[in-house]
């Protein structure tokens, strides 16, 4: 897999930027072209570009 430009991890806790209706979610994987598996916190599963996405602060994560 090549390297990604993005500074996400496995594990990490995110949010999509641009759909405020979306609960967080949690990375699963990563995969090819700077795209990421994600579980969103309400158990669906779906592909994201990591442009699209925003990593949510530990402290955040846990409130």
């Amino acid at each position: 897999m090549p390297k990604s430009a993005h500074n996400f991890a496995e594990g990490d806790r995110v949010r999509a930027a641009r759909r405020p209706e979306f609960p967080d979610g949690t990375v699963l994987r990563l995969m090819d072209l700077g795209y990421l598996l994600i579980r969103w916190d309400s158990d669906v599963l779906e592909t994201a570009h990591h442009s699209e996405l925003t990593k949510l602060r530990d402290d955040s994560a846990r409130a």
